[in-house]
């Protein structure tokens, strides 16, 4: 059995027009992303472009958009059922060629949001203090929820991205930061996050980092 893929290909440094390359790749029980697109580099294109290290979902280096949806390409397994799927680029970034995407604006509007403990307080933290940034801290920047969210990334300009916010959430939480987190949230445009949005981001994470109740603490 053999599904057909349509891969994004685009080349930013020779300006080429956008297109999309049809493959057949033989379909395995369990198959990943990952493995289809290794499987058309080692055998059918070894030209095409793309980004992956640990193959276990913890690197977030991965990260596709399969069939419009953002997702880790190393821990997404394919649906057998669909004759044909697409492949492309993570929404809502730049694209470098191919698969691959720049993540330098993303990192600059994340450098403004010190993601790191500021202005640190020594105190003693207890389990159950701590287990409050727990869900945030599982966060590995894969971009999945920047690519989930045009309604943020693509209007509200000067917002920041739900990468960032959970990264915020993670130090509101954190007693030994002694930063105005819940400030820097709303001058950075957190009540532009609708309700709506936020469970949306949740159900989108690899991870399922609960990005609505970061919402909900940073809106507090």
């Amino acid at each position: 059995m053999k599904i057909k893929f349509l891969i994004y290909r685009y080349n930013s440094q020779k300006k080429e027009k956008l297109k999309y390359d049809s493959f057949d790749v033989p379909y395995n029980k369990g198959m990943t992303v990952l493995d289809v697109i290794t499987y058309i580099y080692k055998h059918l294109d070894s030209t095409l472009a793309f980004r992956y290290e640990c193959r276990q979902g913890i690197c977030g280096t991965c990260g596709v958009m399969l069939n419009k949806k953002p997702v880790l390409s190393c821990s997404t397994q394919i649906d057998q059922t669909l004759e044909t799927q697409t492949i492309e680029p993570l929404a809502n970034f730049p694209v470098e060629k191919d698969l691959i995407v720049n993540l330098e604006p993303v990192l600059k509007r994340y450098e403004k949001i010190k993601p790191y403990l500021d202005k640190i307080h020594k105190v003693i933290i207890t389990k159950k203090k701590s287990n409050e940034s727990k869900a945030f801290r599982k966060c590995i920047e894969c971009g999945c929820c920047i690519a989930g969210a045009p309604e943020i990334t693509q209007s509200a300009k000067g917002c920041m991205d739900p990468m960032s916010l959970v990264k915020v959430a993670r130090y509101v939480t954190d007693p030994r930061d002694g930063l105005d987190r819940k400030a820097m949230a709303k001058k950075n445009g957190i009540d532009k996050y609708s309700d709506e949005i936020g469970k949306k981001l949740t159900l989108l994470c690899p991870r399922g980092i609960p990005i609505d109740e970061a919402i909900k603490l940073l809106k507090k």
